[in-house]
């Protein structure tokens, strides 16, 4: 007897056999309006759980980009829109993929991913907050939910896992093809098509958003047609956002009518904004050269940054220690120079100046993620791992940890002393990697650290409980995927 394709597998297959929207969209014309409520949406709870492990899905497959003062950045921006909408206090996760494509994506729960390409394209803070802001759009109007909901009765892995190939489909075709093979053979539509109503819906809360947040809502339609190529012979190579976000001339004009009705915001270049494209060219650049060469040709504050942040790479540290400080002179209080300065310290080996900056920082910003990475990175430079775990500890006391942190952690609890602590650091940061058999690993070793308390022993196993049941649904879903054999 042939086997039953789940009910989410067939909506899949009608989304990825319709022709794009700009073509054809008469397939979406049995699918419910925004206002109808005859089906059951996810609850929150539920999309928060989907995104979480969606998120799991994202770091095993697509590099992202490990710097948190640009995480910070664009956390801070998304969190500037959020505070706008009709989620204000949510939580959201902002995050770059370390890609050159133009691409922007949102998945359940708020977890929201731009390319660092897109980033590099956009001219202004406003026209970056515009794709942040119709992403956003996208998760508070419950469109993912309402595309999702068909799900509801897999299994959590198996329901992140689908959701991953399809949002991610643009970003890796391998992970498509492996995810649902058996349902879509054949497929050349990688992405989830958002119906006409859904995008337009998305752009007008998007505008207001902007607006509302004191950015130029015009930035969002100006965007939009920048994507498009003007000349029809290009009709065919669309950037990456353009095809998992439809554009037509008459939405851009439907856009561009409504942001002219709204408050204008600023249309001024940020100063973070600018100096966060620069550090993120200098990242990208295929060595220290390049960058140099890039920022050299350029003038004003930002082109001066990149240049110094690319001396730094370049070992130059006393030219780089002259510019940031030149420019930490004009204006002291810019976090982004004293990063900067603190690290040319400790990259040329003079750890106690840089420990020094950060920890008059410290004391201005406690709990910032950024200080407390970069900090406690120097710490352990330092050869002072207790004091580096204290830091770590006092930051999770208050906030949700990054894989990053934990792996710090990890390091710290090592060299400080405390292997059982490491073990089970390791193992936090395997899991939200997406390495669930690595993090039992890591908490069975812990168990056979020699002395091992009764409380870290129990604790240990009730999470190596946890993280089995989660193993095995992981591998049921690896077998539905690969379906019949």
């Amino acid at each position: 007897m042939p086997r039953m394709l789940h009910p989410f597998f067939l909506i899949l297959l009608l989304l990825w056999g319709a022709t794009p929207w700009q073509q054809g969209h008469a397939l979406y014309s049995d699918l419910p309006e925004m206002g109808d409520t005859t089906g059951n949406l996810l609850s929150r709870e539920e999309e928060q759980r989907i995104g979480a492990e969606f998120m799991r899905n994202v770091r095993q497959n697509l590099t992202l980009l490990d710097d948190p003062e640009i995480d910070g950045y664009l956390q801070d921006l998304g969190g500037r829109l959020v505070s706008h909408s009709d989620r204000a206090g949510g939580d959201f996760t902002f995050f770059i993929v370390q890609d050159p494509r133009i691409n922007a994506f949102a998945a359940p729960g708020g977890y929201i991913g731009v390319n660092s390409g897109l980033i590099l394209s956009t001219e202004s803070e406003s026209e970056l907050a515009a794709v942040l802001a119709h992403e956003i759009a996208h998760v508070t109007q419950r469109h993912l939910a309402r595309a999702s909901e068909a799900a509801s009765r897999m299994n959590l892995p198996m329901t992140a896992a689908i959701l991953a190939a399809i949002i991610l489909g643009g970003q890796d075709p391998d992970l498509t093809q492996a995810a649902i093979t058996a349902a879509v053979a054949g497929s050349t539509q990688q992405m989830i098509n958002f119906t006409r109503s859904n995008e337009k819906e998305a752009d007008r809360v998007g505008i207001r958003l902007l607006s509302q947040a004191g950015f130029d809502p015009v930035a969002m339609p100006s965007f939009f047609r920048k994507m498009l190529p003007s000349d029809r012979l290009y009709r065919d190579v669309l950037p990456d956002f353009l095809k998992t976000h439809p554009v037509t001339l008459e939405r851009i004009s439907d856009s561009e009518n409504r942001a002219a009705q709204l408050k204008k915001g600023s249309t001024r270049k940020s100063n973070r904004y600018l100096l966060t494209r620069a550090k993120l060219k200098v990242l990208l650049s295929g060595s220290p050269r390049q960058a140099m060469d890039y920022f050299g040709e350029r003038d004003g504050e930002a082109a001066k940054y990149g240049y110094a942040l690319a001396l730094n790479r370049a070992g130059r540290y006393q030219e780089a220690r002259r510019i940031i400080r030149d420019l930490l002179e004009r204006n002291p209080a810019t976090m982004a120079y004293q990063l900067a300065l603190a690290r040319i310290e400790a990259d040329a080996g003079r750890v106690e100046p840089a420990l020094e900056i950060y920890r008059r920082n410290l004391r201005l910003y406690p709990l910032d993620a950024t200080l407390t990475i970069e900090y406690s990175t120097t710490l352990l430079q330092a050869g002072q791992a207790a004091e580096a775990r204290q830091q770590l500890h006092r930051y999770l006391a208050a906030r949700e940890a990054s894989p990053r942190i934990y792996r710090l952690l990890a390091q710290a609890e090592k060299t400080a002393g405390f292997p059982v602590a490491s073990f089970r650091a390791m193992a936090e940061y395997y899991y939200l990697e997406g390495l669930t058999l690595e993090a039992l690993r890591q908490l069975r070793h812990a168990l056979a650290v020699q002395g091992i308390s009764r409380y870290d022993s129990a604790a240990i196993k009730a999470r190596m409980r946890q993280l089995r049941e989660q193993a095995a649904l992981e591998a049921g879903s690896r077998r539905e995927k690969q379906g019949p054999r």
